[in-house]
């Protein structure tokens, strides 16, 4: 049985342990917990293929203590290799009423001005932290306004691409699907600095949108809703 059916995985990776979290849907706290100890982190090579197997034999331990098989979950990390980068961008317009096209735009012209001058980072995730419409601000995005002039103030989560490539090559290894990674550093900070050994409680209150800022980055296709669908649930 695919486990999106019953529930969701989460993984949470820190330098000296991986947990493995499943909760049920609708559940706000986890079902099942496993963890493990990890001789270093991810960043050492010579270690990948112990983790490896350490991750493998635990997957198939949670596996069968819950019935039916792993097979995608979200990744929460912690890392000290994150960076938080500010960006701004303004459109002018002729007046015109505002609207998901405007927002997603932006936010992709963002994205692309950004990646175009940067190599050895990844966007993890999206918060638009202020609109400046037509001079005023506004904290949450405003409906049913016209205007002339626009900027989002935006902040980028980044990690390095060496170590995301390490992480999606350790989870092909072991054949699961990665859903969303998660910042742990950012999910704990969202979260009022919860208490959770586990890393994964944090990561699903972000991923369950415990932040009304944050814009989701997903393909668009007739499962899932559209790239910035998150941000676009405020104009309805």
């Amino acid at each position: 049985m695919n486990n999106s059916e019953k529930g969701n995985f989460y993984f949470g990776i820190s330098d000296k342990k991986i947990y493995i979290c499943f909760f049920e849907k609708g559940k706000s706290y986890y079902k099942e917990k496993i963890n493990f100890e990890i001789p270093d982190s991810l960043n050492n090579d010579l270690n990948f293929k112990i983790i490896t197997n350490l991750l493998k034999k635990n997957i198939r331990k949670i596996e069968k203590n819950l019935g039916f098989f792993l097979n995608s979950g979200n990744i929460s990390i912690q890392s000290k290799s994150y960076q938080s980068i500010l960006f701004s961008i303004k459109n002018i317009f002729d007046e015109k009423h505002l609207d998901k096209e405007v927002i997603s735009n932006l936010v992709r012209g963002s994205i692309q001005k950004f990646y175009f001058g940067e190599k050895d980072l990844s966007i993890i995730h999206v918060i638009i932290d202020k609109y400046i419409i037509d001079d005023k601000e506004y904290k949450n995005l405003p409906s049913n306004i016209k205007f002339k002039k626009i900027i989002l103030e935006i902040e980028f989560i980044c990690l390095e691409k060496k170590l995301l490539d390490k992480v999606k090559k350790l989870f092909n290894e072991c054949e699961i699907n990665i859903d969303k990674i998660v910042s742990h550093e950012y999910a704990k900070k969202i979260s009022n600095n919860l208490s959770d050994d586990t890393m994964c409680v944090a990561a699903h209150n972000i991923i369950t949108g415990i932040n009304q800022s944050e814009v989701y980055l997903e393909s668009n296709n007739q499962k899932k809703k559209g790239i910035f669908y998150k941000i676009f649930n405020l104009f309805d």
